[in-house]
C-alpha cells in the first residue's frame, strides 16, 4: 500500500511541474497585457487583456504516468473538463469568440478517443460537426453513476452552444512541444536566449520563482496569477546577474564523470594523499568527482575567457595560504596526543571549509574550491599527513628529476 501511495505522490507532483512548464511556456509567448493563472476556473486559465475584451485560453493539463493515457471516452479527466468549459460559457464569465479550449497531455492519444474526434471538427464542416456533437451527447447518456453529473452539463447545454465551445477546442497530445527536452528549447527560443547566457540558470531561476509565486498565493488562500510584464523583469534580473558574475559555475548533473576517469584517478596523488589519513571509500569517490568537475570547469572558463589563468593562480595562492595557517600549528602542536591520521584528518576538514574568492567572486559550487584543493594536493604544493612532504613532495620531485 505505501508503494502506491509514493507512485500516487510522485504523479501528482510532475503533475504540477508540468503544469508550471506550461505556465513559464505561455509567458515566455509574451504579449505585455497577458496573465497566466493556475488552479483557478481549471488547472491553467491564460487571460489576454485587449482593450474591453479579455481574450481566455482554458488549458486542463495532465502529466499521466506509465502506461495510463487520460482523457478516455468515459474518463472523469473528459468529462470535468468539458463541463468546466461549458459552464463557463453559460454563466458567461468568457467571451467565446476570444477563448481557446486547450486540453494538453504527454501522452499521445489513439485516434479513435472522443476528445480527438472534438478538436477536428469545425463550423465549416456542418455534417462532420453535427455528427460528432451526435457522438458526444450519445455518450454523455451513457457515462458512469459518478460522471453522470458532469455528463448531464453536456446534454442540457444548447446545441449552437456545443458548436461553439468544440469549435475552439484545441488538442496538444505526445506529439507536441511540451516533453521536457523539448519544452526547454521551445522557452529558449520564445526568449531569444543565446547560446552565450546560461540557460539552465536562467531556466531553474524562472521555474523556481514561479513556482514560489504560486505556492505563496495558495498559502494565502489567493488565486495565483502571474502576469507577463513581471516574468520579463524576473527574466532581465536573471540576465543582469549573470552579467555581473565573472564565471557561472555549472550544476553537478551538468558535468557528468566517467567511470574510466574515475578508476584513472585512483592512483592519483591527491588520492593517495587523502588515503594517507584514511579518508573512506565514499570520501574518495567524492573528492575525485570534485577534482574532475574542477578541471572540466576550469578548462571552460578559460575557452570562454570568463576566468584567465592569472585568476586561477591567485586564487591557488589563497587557499595556499589558507592551508598554512591551518596546519602549520597542528602540525607542530598535538597536546591530545592524536595520530598523525587524525591531525591530517583534521586539517583537511578545516582547510576544506574555507571556498575563497575566485576572479572577485565566491565560488557556490563544492566542487569549484574543494577540486582546488585537490589540484594543490596533487602538484603537491600542500599536504593533509603531517610527514607529507617526506611521504609525497620529495618522492615527486624525484620523479620529475627522472
Amino acid at each position: 500500500m505505501a508503494k502506491n501511495n509514493v507512485h500516487s505522490a510522485d504523479g501528482s507532483f510532475l503533475g504540477f511541474l508540468f503544469q508550471i512548464e506550461r505556465v513559464m511556456l505561455w509567458l515566455s509567448e509574451g504579449g505585455e497585457r497577458k496573465i497566466v493563472g493556475i488552479e483557478t476556473d481549471d488547472d491553467i486559465v491564460v487571460q489576454i487583456q485587449s482593450g474591453v475584451d479579455i481574450d481566455i485560453i482554458y488549458e486542463q493539463a495532465k502529466n499521466a504516468q506509465g502506461g495510463n493515457i487520460p482523457f478516455s471516452d468515459q474518463s472523469e479527466d473528459l468529462w470535468k473538463t468539458l463541463s468546466i468549459w461549458v459552464k463557463a460559457v453559460e454563466e458567461d464569465r468568457i467571451n467565446i469568440n476570444n477563448a481557446i479550449f486547450s486540453a494538453i497531455t504527454n501522452k499521445k492519444l489513439p485516434a479513435s478517443r472522443l476528445l480527438l474526434k472534438l478538436s477536428k471538427a469545425k463550423k465549416e464542416n456542418n455534417a462532420e460537426m453535427l455528427k460528432v456533437i451526435k457522438e458526444l451527447k450519445g455518450t454523455a447518456l451513457k457515462l458512469s453513476k459518478d460522471n453522470k453529473k458532469y455528463g448531464s452539463v453536456i446534454t442540457n447545454c444548447e446545441e449552437q452552444t456545443l458548436i461553439n465551445i468544440v469549435d475552439k477546442i484545441v488538442v496538444l497530445d505526445g506529439s507536441f512541444h511540451h516533453d521536457h527536452n523539448a519544452f526547454k528549447k521551445q522557452l529558449k527560443a520564445n526568449l531569444s536566449i543565446g547560446d552565450k547566457l546560461p540557460f539552465d540558470h536562467i531556466y531553474n531561476g524562472l521555474f523556481g520563482s514561479v513556482i514560489s509565486k504560486i505556492i505563496n498565493c495558495w498559502r494565502n488562500r489567493e488565486e495565483a496569477w502571474i502576469n507577463v510584464e513581471s516574468f520579463n523583469n524576473l527574466y532581465n534580473e536573471l540576465v543582469a546577474e549573470f552579467l555581473k558574475k565573472s564565471f557561472v559555475e555549472q550544476a553537478t548533473s551538468f558535468i557528468p564523470v566517467k567511470k574510466s576517469e574515475i578508476e584513472q584517478n585512483r592512483k592519483s596523488l591527491y588520492v593517495e594523499q587523502l588515503n594517507s589519513i584514511n579518508c573512506n571509500e565514499q570520501e574518495i569517490l567524492e573528492a575525485i568527482h570534485d577534482y574532475l568537475r574542477c578541471q572540466s570547469e576550469k578548462s571552460r572558463y578559460a575557452k570562454e575567457f570568463e576566468v584567465p589563468e592569472s585568476k586561477f593562480l591567485e586564487y591557488y595562492d589563497d587557499l595556499t595560504q589558507h592551508w598554512k595557517n591551518i596546519s602549520r600549528p597542528r602540525f607542530r602542536i598535538n597536546p591530545q596526543g592524536l595520530s598523525p591520521e587524525d591531525i591530517g584528518y583534521q586539517v583537511y576538514n578545516e582547510t576544506t571549509l574555507y571556498k575563497g574568492k575566485l576572479n572577485n567572486q565566491e565560488p557556490k559550487q563544492g566542487y569549484t574550491y574543494k577540486g582546488a584543493y585537490h589540484y594543490l594536493a596533487n602538484m603537491p604544493e600542500i599536504g593533509w599527513h603531517p610527514t607529507w612532504e617526506t611521504k609525497f613532495k620529495k618522492t615527486n620531485n624525484a620523479s620529475k628529476d627522472k
